[in-house]
């Protein structure tokens, strides 16, 4: 059994949740992190963190200086 097929086996034992995909790289996630990331900047994690500065961020989730 090649990789592929191992991997189609594993997809196929996960049970179904709704994916979200990301508009910038195009990758699905179903994490409730890249999720809210998602949800809030409407990028993944890890497009957010190369295409937004700190201070965006902080906008989007009311980050408050304490």
């Amino acid at each position: 059994m090649n990789y592929k097929d191992k991997l189609e086996k594993m997809r196929a034992s996960i049970p179904l949740t709704e994916e979200v995909e990301c508009p910038e790289c195009k990758k699905k996630f179903y994490d409730e992190w890249n999720l809210v990331s998602l949800a809030t900047l409407n990028f993944c994690l890890l497009c957010a963190n190369r295409n937004l500065d700190k201070e965006t961020i902080k906008e989007k989730y009311n980050v408050n200086k304490q």
